[in-house]
């Protein structure tokens, strides 16, 4: 019985791909699209794409704030609204807490996540989706993942989460679909009813 439905944050409730490409193109000179594509592939902390330090990481999630305003919000709150009811929500991002709890208060979005899991918490998914079956007593059949990655849909499969993608994010269909995720979302308003036909 599903019981948590739980949302990465960029590229799924935050529309923060141009954001993050420039302030990445910014610090890291040489790096193409491509590149910055290819470092969703798996964990964006042990990606040979991005080498990532204390230094550029506090200047990368600056300017990530300074950038980042309320329409960059997806429009999700229906969806978000209509999924509170069933399903208890929580956050699994690569981004700072801090900055995701900013962001989501930005556009009144808070108030539907119980909790948030990121980079301040641990760089790995893997370690926060443990976090959450630990702390809210759950098992991985409980859960669900809503992500834009493929290097998401891994780590969640790691720990037999299933993954609903979403086409709106980093990566294209074509790509998330070779990870064969449970299903795929091109529009906000189609995902409440994909996630209702999973749990029926």
């Amino acid at each position: 019985m599903l019981k948590t439905i739980i949302f990465d944050f960029d590229g799924v409730i935050g529309d923060t791909y141009d954001i993050n490409y420039e302030i990445c193109r910014d610090l890291f000179k040489d790096l193409s699209e491509k590149d910055f594509k290819d470092h969703h592939n798996g964990n964006v902390f042990q990606s040979s794409t991005i080498k990532w330090n204390s230094h550029n990481l506090s200047i990368f999630f600056g300017r990530q704030k300074q950038r980042f305003t309320k329409k960059h919000l997806f429009p999700l709150k229906k969806a978000l609204s209509k999924l509170q009811k069933k399903y208890q929500l929580l956050i699994v991002s690569s981004t700072i807490d801090e900055n995701i709890r900013y962001f989501l208060n930005l556009g009144s979005y808070d108030h539907f996540f119980q909790k948030i899991f990121g980079a301040t918490t641990h760089k790995s998914k893997i370690e926060k989706f443990k976090m959450i079956f630990k702390q809210y007593d759950l098992k991985p059949t409980e859960c669900l993942f809503v992500t834009d990655t493929i290097g998401d849909v891994k780590e969640a499969e790691k720990v037999k989460i299933e993954s609903v993608v979403v086409t709106w994010g980093y990566h294209d269909q074509k790509l998330l679909s070779s990870q064969k995720p449970l299903a795929i979302v091109q529009k906000p308003d189609d995902l409440v009813q994909v996630i209702e036909e999973y749990s029926s």
